[in-house]
């Protein structure tokens, strides 16, 4: 049913936006029937633990220009962390705004069961609990090893949730209902190349528009991200302001894990079942971030959990502080965009009496909200490091993007 007031969120990355992100943005309008639309992107660094290509206000326009109205912050201690942590801190915020109707996200398959996989995982059945732990205890991930437990109880659900996408589907879902958010999922099929592909077309993956970028390819860009986002990226690969390698995040991780030590590792966010030894070994004899991260790689942890590991590091994100943080979730709502229609909506919004509406780096009152906006200021630095000219305290001087 088409909704006369209905606003639909997005949660994303936009690690470029791309054609594909392009479709999903006109989708989810029209199949919510929304007269507006919110996105809540990822700050600096992604959730698979890499930093964003280019910043998140050149992403924030990149939106504008294709379709949104209005673009909340996901800050760093959320958005560079697992699927889980990921979408609950997004969804949370599309909730608080208030005025928020949909949630529209892609799917690999949209027609698979989540309903039945959501209720398992929120009830957590012992026959579940004791097929977790089985895997666990097995040497799998503990993504693989849910997987693996609800693939025993519903027969499908592994190839289900082997889709990026059908998980974090999941993960939205299981926080809307478990909160008892009115807010209405919508199922978008996810239309495009594979995340790992790396044809160029002009529904090419996001790792391919990349490596396009990296290259320095403007006719491929042109391709395969819509124009602004195209006029956008070549604006800041001229300015030196894309991320074209990680050596940076090596040069600092060779000299301060070691420095920490174990026992200071120890004590990092997410740091157990000894990994802050392998990391230690993997940072003495390693000759580059692959050959660091890579070494480090197994069944029982993949590459997105390393890189988050080794990111949490940098960012001296201790785990008590993480935890704190997961379960008091996001303590403010930070408008990064915003266009006429997009301050008609924020005008209409009931923001949460906990979750005040800012617009700067100034964090409201209390150690909550100053911990969390601490770590997007070190984010900020940490990503400035890996441009030619780091800019200094770009998270105080820059304001909200203006879209038409």
């Amino acid at each position: 049913m088409v909704m006369s007031e209905a606003v639909v969120g997005i949660i994303a990355e936009y690690n470029p936006l791309h054609n594909g992100h392009f479709h999903h943005l006109a989708r989810a309008r029209e199949e919510s029937g929304a007269r507006g639309v919110v996105v809540v992107l990822s700050s600096y660094f992604v959730q698979r633990g890499e930093p964003a290509m280019v910043d998140k206000w050149a992403r924030t326009a990149m939106a504008l220009a294709c379709g949104a109205d209005v673009v909340l912050e996901l800050p760093t201690v959320f958005s560079c962390h697992n699927a889980g942590v990921f979408a609950n801190a997004a969804v949370d915020l599309l909730a608080a705004l208030g005025g928020v109707t949909h949630v529209a996200f892609g799917m690999e398959e949209p027609q698979g069961d989540l309903e039945t996989l959501g209720a398992i995982l929120m009830e957590e059945p012992e026959a579940f609990k004791s097929a977790l732990q089985r895997f666990l205890q097995e040497g799998f991930s503990f993504v693989e090893s849910r997987s693996r437990a609800l693939e025993t109880l519903v027969p499908g659900s592994a190839s289900l949730l082997r889709g990026s996408n059908n998980t974090l589907a999941l993960a939205y879902c299981c926080r809307i209902w478990s909160r008892g958010y009115a807010l209405r999922p919508v199922r978008i099929q996810r239309v495009g190349a594979g995340y790992h592909h790396r044809d160029l077309a002009p529904l090419a993956s996001a790792t391919a528009v990349r490596e396009a970028l990296r290259r320095g390819d403007w006719g491929s860009l042109a391709l395969t991200v819509p124009p602004a986002s195209a006029a956008l990226l070549r604006q800041a690969r001229e300015r030196g302001r894309t991320i074209l390698d990680f050596d940076f995040l090596w040069r600092l991780t060779r000299f301060l894990i070691p420095r920490l030590g174990v026992e200071g590792l120890r004590g990092m966010a997410e740091m157990r079942e000894g990994i802050e030894h392998l990391l230690m070994d993997a940072a003495r004899r390693a000759l580059s971030w692959d050959d660091l991260v890579q070494s480090c790689v197994s069944r029982r942890y993949p590459r997105g959990r390393v890189q988050r590991h080794i990111l949490h590091i940098l960012l001296g994100l201790k785990h008590w502080e993480n935890r704190a943080l997961q379960r008091l979730g996001p303590p403010y709502l930070r408008v990064l965009g915003v266009t006429p229609r997009g301050r008609e909506i924020l005008r209409r919004s009931r923001p949460s009496r906990n979750l005040p509406l800012i617009a700067k780096a100034s964090p409201p009152p209390g150690r909550w909200a100053q911990m969390v906006m601490a770590v997007e200021h070190r984010s900020a630095a940490l990503w400035e490091l890996g441009l030619p000219h780091p800019e200094a305290e770009t998270e105080s001087r820059r304001r909200v993007v203006l879209g038409e």
